[in-house]
């Protein structure tokens, strides 16, 4: 729970703080949209390691590593240089990606006939984490006077999560287990039917979750909102994740309600960008949660993987086919929105973008069910 409490806490952050941040090192808008985009660019490049990681040294000790690379990361962002947020972010990234990864199938290890139940908790924790740290941000860079120190201080809760890891007595070496089937081939287990549809959704989703924790602050300062309000409205639409996603995820275990959990989501989605584009500072709380609602299409597919597989390593082989393809198709998302943002000066574009992909992603779900075969 403390590992999952950090996933998503550096990320929406660094969004809250964008701006600010931005002032005070003078970049530009490429560097401005680069900050949302490294993560998802990392999490692709390192997660597809992260499988051929755990092999080598267990996957209890590459998540203790993943945490001290998270560490070091977040305590570099502290250095007031464009060179140091960007390092920094890069190896934060590294270290959450390793973690995104292997969290499943850690969980499929220890509790494998509770993986809806620990996934719904950890998913929920790390939207708790996210969305304190986007309320938060803005405050804790006031209170200690410049807005890079408000990104270093999230590194407080990643540090208390190494401590705590490393206290475990299979953290340092493999646990002894039996290998059920051998290690699996992500390639092999991702082009198949299945594999190919939870990647299609875990890229759509991941590139709308990342572009609004991303972005959202800043399309609403944009349009007159104060950041610390802006970064509240982030916070509001993180946190009504956490009690969607205990609404959803029984609706995994079967196709047809697992539809109906499809459509609510796409539906939200929907919603809540409309809002946005037509009068996003009207009731700005109300587009927050519908936004908030339609992501909670994460834990519902992370559900979906960690459910999958005959084997701790068949659900990691899925994970890393289908967070690092799905992260690298995502990763266009925050970069062309930002960019875009840039080019109009206007919000309009990149909002009618999400729009069209909030679509698209409905129908993958639906796809998705038509025929779950694993």
């Amino acid at each position: 729970m403390l590992i999952a409490f950090n996933l998503r806490l550096a990320i929406s952050s660094s969004s809250a703080l964008l701006e600010q941040v931005r002032a005070q090192l003078g970049f530009g808008p490429l560097v401005a949209s680069l900050v949302p985009t490294l993560p998802t660019l990392c999490f692709a490049a390192v997660g597809s390691t992260s499988a051929l990681l755990a092999r080598r040294v267990g996957a209890e000790p590459a998540v203790f590593l993943a945490l001290g690379a998270l560490c070091v990361g977040l305590a570099l962002r502290g250095v007031p240089h464009t060179g140091a947020l960007l390092a920094g972010t890069l190896l934060g990234a590294a270290g959450l990606a390793v973690c995104n990864v292997l969290l499943p199938a850690v969980v499929k290890a220890h509790f494998p006939a509770r993986v809806a139940l620990l996934t719904g908790v950890y998913t929920t924790t790390m939207a708790l984490g996210s969305a304190v740290a986007a309320a938060a941000a803005v405050p804790a860079a006031d209170l200690l006077g410049r807005p890079s120190l408000g990104l270093a201080v999230c590194g407080v809760p990643a540090l208390l999560a190494l401590v705590l890891w490393s206290l475990r007595p299979d953290s340092w070496r493999a646990p002894a287990r039996r290998a059920e089937g051998g290690a699996a081939s992500a390639w092999r287990v991702g082009r198949t039917r299945f594999g190919l549809l939870v990647t299609a959704f875990f890229a759509l989703q991941s590139l709308s979750g990342y572009a609004v924790i991303g972005w959202l602050p800043t399309i609403l300062t944009d349009h007159g909102m104060s950041p610390d309000r802006a970064g509240l409205m982030l916070g509001v639409a993180l946190v009504v994740g956490v009690p969607s996603t205990f609404a959803l995820l029984p609706l995994t275990r079967t196709g047809p309600r697992l539809r109906l959990a499809f459509v609510v989501l796409g539906a939200s989605l929907t919603a809540g960008y409309l809002g946005l584009l037509c009068a996003p500072l009207a009731v700005p709380a109300l587009w927050a949660v519908l936004t908030g609602i339609g992501l909670g299409a994460f834990p519902l597919v992370l559900a979906i993987i960690g459910s999958s597989g005959h084997s701790p390593q068949e659900t990691a082989a899925l994970s890393t086919f289908a967070q690092s393809v799905g992260y690298l198709l995502a990763s266009a998302g925050p970069l062309s929105l930002g960019l875009a943002r840039f080019a109009t000066g206007s919000w309009a574009l990149p909002l009618l973008i999400l729009l069209v992909l909030a679509a698209l992603q409905l129908l993958v779900g639906l796809a998705l069910t038509a025929r779950r075969t694993h």
